[in-house]
């Protein structure tokens, strides 16, 4: 691995070099670790907060640029205010811990990537080569060479084709309905509804997250597997106004006794419950050895904007 000189970048990447480290106030350090690729794709560059800065760290040496600024452009997203996804509990099991985050990852950097297409087109580095270059890598992906039961490679197919048609700009939309045609129809549903919001809206790319997750679950469910527990086992940065924060709590969120382990106390986890969606927002570093009827009744009379200082909960005001 190898730091690349940032003399040697063009100008746009330079800007948006500097544009994050304005944004989080730490330094951003490239390096290449080339291999060959057959074909291109979206996680060909990756990052990692390390000793104070920011590595990106690129594998494809051809498109170098490209796949470098496609990532530039996730760190910002990621620190510019918008919803995330964490985790503090786990079922017990990392296979299955992981099932869950890497399929809500895929979902969500599709979200992200609707805006990134915008940017890349923009900046002159998504030409028609490279669109036609993910494209390929797309149409191989939904072929693998590998031997998967019917639903788990619809499972499958479903992420690819919801980040084809939005990252592609629908280019083989046609094809995809013909060729696999439940993935496809559970895709677009996912992306009509991306693009009835403006996902820089911190509150509609929240419900547009919700509803996409949602609708992945209910894919697993209908085929018979068990579903994700998208809702409990992951935690979806809470979106609100200044009036909701005066609210009690109750009026807005419920605590629920989760089937998960809290990952940091290594009890029981209790997670906060939103009452509209029933989406969890965070998890309660609670003693439940001291959860009682009292302490029910006290802890919902808390404000929102109280009870989520007191808890540490990061949310977003609308």
């Amino acid at each position: 691995m190898e730091q690349i000189d940032i003399k040697n970048l063009s100008d746009v990447i330079v800007n948006q070099i500097r544009k994050i480290e304005q944004l989080v106030g730490r330094p951003v350090v490239v390096y290449s670790d080339y291999s060959d690729h057959e074909y291109l794709t979206l996680d060909q560059a990756s990052h990692k907060n390390n000793n104070g800065q920011i590595e990106v760290i690129i594998t494809n040496e051809k498109y170098k640029d490209f796949v470098l600024l496609h990532e530039l452009y996730h760190i910002e997203l990621e620190n510019s205010g918008e919803p995330i996804i964490s985790c503090a509990v786990t079922s017990g099991k990392e296979d299955n811990d992981g099932r869950i985050l890497s399929t809500a990852n895929s979902l969500f950097e599709t979200l992200e990537h609707s805006e990134i297409v915008k940017k890349q087109i923009e900046d002159g580095s998504y030409t028609d080569e490279i669109k036609q270059e993910y494209i390929k890598g797309i149409d191989h992906a939904l072929n693998p060479h590998v031997t998967l039961d019917l639903a788990n490679m619809r499972f499958y197919r479903s992420l690819i084709i919801f980040d084809g048609i939005v990252f592609g700009e629908h280019a083989k939309d046609a094809e995809w309905k013909m060729e696999f045609p439940v993935s496809y129809k559970v895709a677009a549903d996912f992306v009509e509804q991306l693009e009835k919001n403006d996902m820089t809206v911190p509150f509609q790319f929240r419900r547009t997250l919700i509803h996409v997750l949602e609708g992945y679950n209910d894919l697993i469910i209908s085929n018979g597997y068990e579903g994700m527990h998208y809702h409990e086992f992951l935690n979806v940065t809470p979106v609100v106004s200044s009036r909701q924060l005066r609210l009690t709590l109750n009026q807005l969120f419920q605590i629920k006794h989760s089937p998960y382990t809290n990952r940091a106390t290594k009890k029981d986890a209790f997670i906060l419950l939103g009452v509209n969606d029933g989406q969890s927002v965070a998890t309660l570093n609670i003693d439940p050895k001291k959860v009682t009827p009292e302490f029910y009744k006290a802890y919902y009379q808390q404000t929102v904007e109280k009870a989520f200082a007191q808890s540490g909960v990061k949310y977003i005001t609308r």
